[in-house]
């Protein structure tokens, strides 16, 4: 298990390379990014995590995928974008983005909700897959973190506030928070 890096650490904005090498450094990377995400085995931390969320820059993820199952993504690519938007659909299918570097906080981010996909496997095999909402959401949140982008760049872009998470009632509250 690694420490999981919260904002402003230098990792989490920067680039992650291209995983060429498919051995066991790379299953013990996965390891480790599951070991961090799913400590308890009946309660997973989130629903997806990055590597460069644990300090190491190679273009690796973990998230729940729609079979409910928590995958490795590698070298992770979307190769088509449908037009529809989390914004489009009716605010009762709407939700908020949460990430495990800034825990407590969400916010609206206004992704598409239909994605293809392509990645790699563990060992390196090529798969393909059309994503909906929520699956789509993780994919491309967990893909922005290898490039070093976060959801609040998303959030002091559209001005959608940010909301914090009470930690008894669990009930969110809009707050001002300097890195927006």
């Amino acid at each position: 298990m690694a420490k999981i890096l919260t904002y402003p650490h230098p990792a989490l904005r920067q680039k992650a390379e291209a995983v060429t090498k498919f051995d066991q450094t790379l299953v013990k990377l996965v390891t480790t990014l599951k070991d961090s995400l799913i400590p308890n085995p009946h309660e997973p931390v989130g629903v997806g995590l990055a590597a460069n969320q644990i300090g190491v820059l190679k273009r690796v993820f973990l998230m729940t995928l729609p079979n409910k199952k928590i995958e490795a993504i590698v070298n992770p690519e979307i190769v088509k974008i449908y037009p529809k938007t989390m914004a489009q659909l009716p605010e009762d299918q709407q939700f908020m983005e949460g990430c495990l570097s800034f825990l407590g906080y969400y916010g609206f981010v206004d992704r598409p909700i239909k994605i293809k996909v392509r990645y790699q496997t563990v060992g390196g095999k090529t798969r393909e897959q059309i994503l909906l909402k929520p699956f789509s959401s993780y994919f491309q949140h967990e893909r922005d973190h290898l490039d070093g982008i976060l959801f609040i760049d998303y959030l002091k872009i559209s001005g959608e506030p940010i909301y914090l998470a009470d930690k008894k009632s669990g009930k969110l509250k809009k707050v001002t928070i300097s890195f927006l």
